[in-house]
């Protein structure tokens, strides 16, 4: 039932620091109670940890919620821009249901913008194994996670065609190797590598 995490990211920058690392800052949106993270009670999310000692700042745009989707918006100098930073991609969306629900967020860095989407796709529990007995194997989780790469993609293409030359950088645990259908349909085939 608890979906506040400041007490453990505040006790793992302080370990950093007492290690003699940076310092860091956190970005992440607390979700409702058990609709994230694949598993009942675990409240698991997506968080921003980043140093800002060598020129990179968080955008912070209008206040965060669990169930508000960001979107992209254009300035009055015609840039666009995150409508929510951190913000969350259609987190209403069936295909997250039962997985953890991507974090985006906006960051300037020595004056460039930068759009970073923290993803963490639906697991693979429940499929076959790939060189198990049964050929081919059940995979029963791919198709959400075709879905949720859609959407993420979606989102992108939303960004570069308000902004081409806009920067994005898609990362996190996509559940997947480079040669799967999922990464495949969304990935390679929209253009985005890796």
């Amino acid at each position: 039932g608890v979906v506040e995490a400041s007490a453990t990211y505040r006790t793992l920058t302080a370990a950093i620091v007492a290690a003699g690392g940076p310092r860091y800052e956190v970005r992440q949106i607390d979700p409702l109670n058990d609709q994230d993270g694949g598993q009942p009670g675990g409240n698991i999310r997506q968080a921003f940890l980043f140093r800002t000692d060598r020129g990179l700042a968080f955008v912070n745009a209008r206040t965060p919620s669990s169930t508000t989707p960001t979107t992209i918006e254009v300035d009055a100098e015609g840039q666009p821009h995150l409508l929510v930073s951190p913000g969350r991609v259609e987190p209403a969306n069936p295909a997250w249901q039962a997985s953890r629900k991507p974090l985006v967020g906006e960051f300037t860095f020595r004056g460039q913008r930068l759009v970073v989407v923290g993803c963490h796709f639906v697991s693979r529990r429940g499929d076959q194994p790939l060189f198990g007995r049964f050929q081919p194997p059940a995979r029963p989780s791919e198709a959400q996670r075709v879905e949720q790469g859609r959407l993420i993609n979606s989102f992108v293409r939303d960004l570069l065609a308000g902004d081409p030359s806009a920067r994005v950088i898609v990362l996190g645990d996509l559940n997947d190797g480079p040669a799967s259908a999922p990464l495949a349909a969304w990935l390679e085939a929209h253009g985005l590598t890796y």
